[in-house]
């Protein structure tokens, strides 16, 4: 697959972390606009590129528990929904 095909679907397939299913993998895109939880994820590791995997969601709108390789962690509805993603294929 060549590079500008790859990154036009990449681009089709953003959707917001806040969408993503229980149990899903994605690639994360983009970090939320607020500078301290920027700060904060990129001190976890957390940046652009980097696996994410969602373990639980509360309520809609709620909490949603996530992981990155070791490390679990926690965001608001409203700041997943800030974060751009793209769907890691199942297999």
């Amino acid at each position: 697959m060549n590079l500008s095909y790859s990154l036009a679907l990449e681009t089709r397939d953003l959707m917001s972390l806040s969408q993503v299913p229980e149990g899903a993998r994605v690639w994360l895109r983009s970090l939320p606009l607020h500078p301290e939880l920027q700060r904060r994820l990129l001190a976890m590791g957390i940046r652009p590129g980097v696996e994410i995997e969602v373990l639980r969601r509360g309520k809609p709108g709620g909490l949603l528990h996530l992981s990155s390789g070791l490390m679990e962690f926690m965001l608001r509805g409203e700041q997943a929904a800030e974060m751009e993603v793209t769907l890691i294929p199942p297999g």
